[in-house]
This record gives C-alpha cells, sequence and structure tokens, in this order.
C-alpha cells in the first residue's frame, strides 16, 4: 500500500490523538469524511493501523517505578521462548530482542523499587534470564510526541 502525504498526516493526527473523528481529521487535512474513512480502513485493511488504545497516566495509578533492564536468557537458544514468556508477566511493557552484550531490553512499571524486586526474584529471574542489567528510569515521557518519519 502507498502511504502517501495525507495518509501520512492522517498517521500523525491519530497518533497524537486516536480518538478524532472522522469528521474532525477530514476538517484538519480539508478533505471529505468519505475519503478520510475509505484512507484509515485501508490502512487497518494492509495492517498499518493495527489497534487504538487507550494512553495511560501510570503514576496516578501508583505505577511510579519505571525500569530497563538489560539480560540474556541462561540459553540463548531459548530468547525467543524467553521473549514470549516476558509478555506476559504483569507490568511487563515491552520486551526488545537486541544486539550486543545483552540479547533482552525488557522496559517495566512497579510501583516502588522493592515491589519490583519482588517481580524479579519471583517472576523474571525463574524464566531463565541471567546477567542482568537493572537501569532505573528517572523520567518516562509520552511515545510518539512527534511524527513517524518513513520513506
Amino acid at each position: 500500500m502507498k502511504i502517501d502525504g495525507i495518509n501520512k498526516k492522517i498517521l500523525h493526527l491519530l497518533q497524537q490523538d486516536a480518538r478524532m473523528t472522522y469528521k474532525e481529521i477530514a476538517q484538519e487535512l480539508q478533505r471529505s469524511e468519505t475519503t478520510i474513512r475509505d484512507r484509515i480502513k485501508a490502512m487497518e485493511d494492509a495492517g498499518i493501523i493495527q489497534g487504538y488504545t487507550a494512553l495511560i497516566d501510570q503514576s496516578v495509578l501508583g505505577l511510579t517505578f519505571h525500569v530497563l533492564i538489560l539480560a540474556n536468557p541462561v540459553s540463548p537458544a531459548d530468547v525467543d521462548a524467553v521473549t514470549e514468556k516476558l509478555g506476559k508477566v504483569t507490568n511487563v511493557l515491552r520486551v526488545y530482542q537486541v544486539a550486543g552484550e545483552h540479547r533482552l531490553a525488557i522496559f517495566m512499571v512497579a510501583p516502588s523499587y522493592q515491589a519490583f524486586k519482588e517481580v524479579l526474584r519471583r517472576r523474571l529471574l525463574p524464566m531463565g534470564l541471567r546477567d542482568e542489567v537493572i537501569i532505573p528510569i528517572l523520567e518516562a515521557g509520552r511515545e510518539f510526541l512527534s511524527p513517524l518519519e518513513f520513506p
């Protein structure tokens, strides 16, 4: 599917506010509602738009400790299985397979450092992690503040 300038603008608007109506997007881009609806539907069908979600202020919910964990699976052959298991742990927000000294980067939140240590000890390490590097996040901003730039 071709992503032209109009589709890029639609994507940017939806990144900023996924609750925008077809009418609001149409007005912003000076296009018809039908055009906007058809373009969004085509991007959904092509898998470019995979869903819509609410952004939650985790700190309001008491999740004030953000952490990035770099680690390796005990067995390098288990990286896919460990990644899948990590994705099912409560408050693990993202798991990335990365290159370098560590094969996994895990982003998670917890109510406190103490609560995080318990999850690490009881849930994460028994999955077969080793060589952990714990990096507390001092400040977490919202993702996708700027439009994506793509070819």
